[in-house]
Formats: C-alpha cells, structure tokens, sequence
C-alpha cells in the first residue's frame, strides 16, 4: 500500500494551515486553520473492506517542566505518544479524502467512517465535531528542542465494520483492528512551533 499527500511530501515541512497552532509574528503561538490534509492511499490489497486512517505524534514531552539551558525542552527527554486523528470504518470505496473536507464543523461529514476521541481531549468526553474529536493537527510546544514527526497512516481490513465502545480513542481501535489488518502504509512529515527550529 500507499499513501500520498498533495500537501506535503514524505519527511517534508507539514503546512501550517494543516497544524492546529502556528507561530504568530511575534514568535508566539497562535491558533491557525487546522485543516487536515489531503490524502490518497492506493493499492490496498484483495479483500480489503474498510479502511481506519490515523495520525499520531511519538515525540510529545512527558515533562513540560524540565528546560535546559536555553529554556527549551531537551532533545533526549523520553516521549510519549499523542493522537491527532483516528477515523475507523471508512468505507473500501474511499481512496481519498480532500484538503479541509473533515475539518472543523466538517469532522462529522458522511461517508468517511466513525468520528472518535483524539487526545486534544484531555480524558473528556467532548461533543462530536468537537475539539478533542476527529482531525485536530499539530500544535508542540514552541520551547521544545526537539522536531515532532507526524505519522499519517491507512490500514486496511478484511472487516467491513469494527465493533467499538461510544466515544471510541485510538486504544480502542488499535484494539479492534487486531488480527483484521491486510496492509498499512503511513505517510511521515515535520512540524514545530519552536522559531528557532523553523528559521533552520
């Protein structure tokens, strides 16, 4: 399998209108348009009867406390893993999904599988279309030290529809999806809201 992204290309800078935050003009942190990428994904194997699509970020801070000298957060801190999108259910027949089309007041739009929890959440339970639900894009801490790698991976089933809990997160499905996975393939890019990174 593969998947591809008009947007930005593998190992490329992701655009900042596809982050939730991006640096203002006076360095700081601002909210930008949080638009999900455009994706397209190919070759998916015979028997392939749904599709889960998912973005997730392993380099995220586990403490936001320790700076270095600088007063960033140090490169070599161990990281912890954060969902950004987890889209379980999309139909076979879906082999692409527009720039901006499950953005927003759009999470919710027919056709492209179950809306469930990612991680903006905070442990709650928010409202379908919701912050905290569907796509919400990158958004690191501006004094990390360290890139953050977004993964954008599809998974193709042989089940035509998983069974999941209400309000359903990323566990739940990695769960579900156990011993139905035919192929995957996962599309890599890069993004900080530190200035220092993005001025390199």
């Amino acid at each position: 399998m593969k998947i591809t992204s008009d947007n930005f290309k593998q190992g490329d800078f992701i655009p900042e209108a596809l982050a939730w935050g991006r640096i203002g003009e006076d360095g700081s942190t601002v909210r930008s348009t949080n638009l999900n990428p455009q994706l397209s994904w190919t070759d998916a194997p015979e028997g392939t009867a749904s599709f889960v699509l998912a973005c997730l970020d392993d380099d995220v801070p586990t403490d936001l406390a320790e700076r270095d000298a600088s007063g960033e957060i140090p490169v070599s801190q161990p990281r912890r893993r954060f969902v950004h999108w987890v889209q379980p259910n999309c139909p076979a027949d879906v082999t692409s999904i527009a720039e901006g089309a499950l953005a927003e007041e759009r999470k919710t739009t027919p056709g492209f599988g179950a809306v469930c929890i990612n991680d903006y959440s905070r442990g709650g339970t928010p409202a379908p279309g919701e912050t905290g639900t569907g796509y919400d894009g990158p958004c690191p801490p501006f004094f990390d030290a360290r890139w953050h790698y977004y993964r954008f991976m599809v998974f193709a089933l042989d089940a035509p529809r998983l069974e999941l809990p209400e309000n359903a997160t990323w566990q739940d499905v990695d769960a579900a999806m156990k011993g139905h996975v035919l192929a995957s393939a996962e599309l890599v890019g890069r993004y900080t809201l530190n200035p220092r990174l993005a001025a390199l």
